[in-house]
């Protein structure tokens, strides 16, 4: 299928990720990666097989919801409307058009997104349960395994920090991302990440994190096509979720397997951003 580039006009084949043209972003990709949903069918038997909490999660497939504080999508008239309502109950269009692939899958991102987001919060939950007592034996000296595990931890982390400069950067209210010195930009416009260069030679004194922020008004680079994991991160954040990623294991039951048991799904989750 033929797109038109939204920058050049000039039309392409749609799975291709930038246009041959100009070398702008594909707005319109689609995406066949093995064994992705291509319908609103096809995703509600995906999220029933591998147990998906879509319901804590506050996900609507196929249903018009008009309630608060959910993301969904549905089929209207020859239009796929994928939809999120924010906290006071107004709703943002991610995508409205007949390409239900297209529209399926961006729903399923920002699915994965929010599991692997909300993981790290049902971990740290976990972790901070109390444990029953156990009775007193003997025991390997465990402060000093444990203050070990610290030292080479910082040390790991420094020589990371030293070898990578990828992260947020903030250069005249605009945002930029250094993923193995390859710059992307923010475009607020459009509410997505695109290749860039950077506009100063050392961008050192513009840096502002590692870590994604919610205050930064901003999409997680995280989850956008063009964020490539690494092994510091490769099950706990959105690395494999790139739309290229052709050899994931889409069905591997244990990406959506976590004990959720009293975690609040409401909580961690920006409802006030258009997505």
């Amino acid at each position: 299928m033929q797109v038109k580039c939204d920058f050049c006009d000039s039309y392409f084949d749609d799975t291709l990720e930038n246009c041959p043209s100009c070398g702008a972003p594909n707005n319109h990709i689609r995406r066949h990666a093995k064994d992705v949903p291509h319908t609103i069918e096809e995703l509600k038997a995906y999220c029933e097989a591998n147990k998906v909490p879509v319901e804590k999660m506050h996900f609507h497939i196929g249903e018009n919801y008009k309630g608060p504080r959910a993301y969904g999508i549905y089929k209207d008239g020859e239009e796929y409307i994928v939809y999120k309502n924010k906290s006071d109950g107004s709703r943002a269009v991610r995508y409205s058009g007949k390409d239900e692939a297209y529209a399926v899958n961006e729903l399923f991102q920002k699915m994965r997104a929010e599991f692997n987001e909300h993981k790290t919060a049902m971990v740290n939950q976990a972790a901070n349960r109390p444990v029953k007592p156990k009775k007193r034996g003997f025991h390997f000296p465990f402060k000093a395994i444990i203050i070990i595990a610290v030292v080479l931890f910082l040390i790991g982390v420094f020589i990371w920090a030293v070898v990578d400069d990828s992260g947020y950067y903030k250069y005249n209210d605009q945002y930029y991302y250094n993923q193995s010195n390859s710059w992307y930009k923010y475009n607020a416009g459009k509410s997505l990440w695109e290749p860039t260069t950077p506009p100063e030679e050392d961008m050192d004194d513009y840096w502002e994190s590692y870590d994604f922020d919610y205050g930064y008004g901003i999409d997680n680079f995280n989850s956008s096509d063009y964020y490539e994991g690494s092994s510091w991160d490769s099950d706990d954040d959105d690395g494999f979720w790139s739309s290229s990623d052709d050899s994931y294991d889409w069905d591997d039951d244990d990406d959506w397997s976590y004990d959720d048991d009293g975690y609040d799904w409401d909580s961690g989750t920006d409802w006030d951003s258009d997505w």
